[in-house]
């Protein structure tokens, strides 16, 4: 097969995927319930998004943390819905917390 004509499939299939598949893959990524696991699981620990600075508790967004280290810098790979995207994620004990009246713990 020439190799253009592979090219031309592979950008084809791209534009399929983004024109059909990804709009019900982000829809079904924003209906999705938090997982609700207990603050003992957590305790102590929030994550807080880098761009918007969304902070909830890590056990609500299905984190768990125990025994680890206060000063250590921690971030995953996670979804923020307050920005509707995958984000870099701090994993921060509420003694480093930047501001606590800046939590959004109701949303």
């Amino acid at each position: 097969m020439a190799t253009w004509l592979l090219i031309i499939l592979a950008f084809a299939g791209g534009v399929a995927v983004s024109v059909f598949a990804w709009p019900r893959i982000r829809n079904s990524l924003a209906t999705i319930p938090p997982p609700d696991l207990p603050e003992d699981l957590a305790p102590g620990w929030y994550a807080c998004c880098q761009t918007c600075e969304r902070t909830r508790t890590l056990a609500s967004v299905g984190g768990i943390r125990v025994g680890g280290h206060r000063s250590a810098r921690k971030a995953t790979l996670g979804w923020c819905r307050r920005c509707r995207r995958p984000r870099v994620i701090r994993i921060v004990h509420k003694s480093r917390l930047p501001g606590v009246a800046g939590t959004d713990m109701a949303s």
